[in-house]
């Protein structure tokens, strides 16, 4: 058990070497480059998600996983949105696959950028 949460712990802390070897293992089982990136981007999704609320707890000793989960609705309503006004149709695993996609981009951006006011918070302050 204590096993399993150190190794939670150690992804949630460490998203982007995890990232790099699920890309590394992805492309070594994967023909094509993109469909590797892919599945990259679908796996490493949740764990940039709870990685930056884990920042925040951290950083601002403040729990916002609810706006985390408003803000994840509002992506996916802007991703029907979109597949609506761009097809007239709305096929739903497709809107899905590009917000998870687009919810991997933000997150990483947010932990990248978290990641270093976090580190100039604590050599400044």
């Amino acid at each position: 058990m204590e096993f399993l949460v150190f190794s939670l712990a150690a992804i949630l802390t460490l998203p982007v070497p995890v990232l790099l070897i699920f890309y590394v293992f992805a492309r070594k089982f994967k023909r094509h480059k993109w469909k590797a990136i892919h599945q990259t981007a679908n796996f490493t999704a949740p764990i940039f998600i709870l990685s930056v609320h884990v920042l925040l707890l951290v950083i601002f000793e403040q729990n916002f996983f609810a706006f985390i989960m408003i803000f994840l609705l509002i992506l996916l309503g802007l991703s029907l949105i979109v597949q609506y006004r761009k097809d007239h149709d709305v096929q739903l695993k497709r809107a899905f696959k590009g917000f998870w996609r687009v919810s991997f981009l933000v997150f990483s951006l947010f932990y990248l950028g978290l990641t270093v006011y976090g580190l100039v918070d604590r050599l400044l302050g």
